[in-house]
């Protein structure tokens, strides 16, 4: 099975153009849902408001997938399970990973669709990697066919 070389959620290019448009788009808008993550991380969900897509959805849940479109792929040194697809979803939600600092947020990663959790890791505190881990177990990445 044949697979495009990246797993997840994308961006359309005309989106956002840089990190700083990224940012006056959080300082003005409201969001949806802002969800305390560890200490001073958090995710910030929003819907655009141009009632455009923002780009394509790479998740999903894993019963959802037939069980033999799932492949093993390293990603940032770690093997995870990613479902290969025909098309991903168009989403008009998007989530910003940020860190609250002195001098404003610090933003740590942002992506098209609904709240996903980070992967399990050792070296997470307990409660966090048992959220994680149970997230993933549920949910899988998306990859579009070839």
């Amino acid at each position: 099975m044949q697979s495009s070389e990246l797993a997840g959620s994308h961006f359309y290019p005309h989106v956002f153009g840089d990190p700083e448009e990224l940012i006056d788009y959080i300082n003005v808008h409201e969001p949806l849902e802002v969800i305390q993550q560890r200490n001073k991380r958090f995710a910030f969900c929003f819907a655009e408001l141009d009632g455009n897509p923002v780009g394509k959805a790479g998740l999903a849940k894993r019963k959802d997938l037939n069980p033999s479109h799932i492949e093993r792929h390293v990603r940032e040194g770690y093997t995870i399970e990613v479902g290969i697809v025909d098309t991903l979803p168009e989403t008009h939600l998007f989530c910003v990973i940020a860190d609250e600092t002195p001098d404003g947020l610090s933003i740590i990663t942002a992506f098209p669709g609904g709240f996903a959790r980070p992967f399990a890791q050792k070296g997470q505190h307990a409660e966090e990697y048992a959220l994680n881990r149970a997230f993933w177990e549920e949910h899988i990445l998306l990859m579009k066919r070839l």
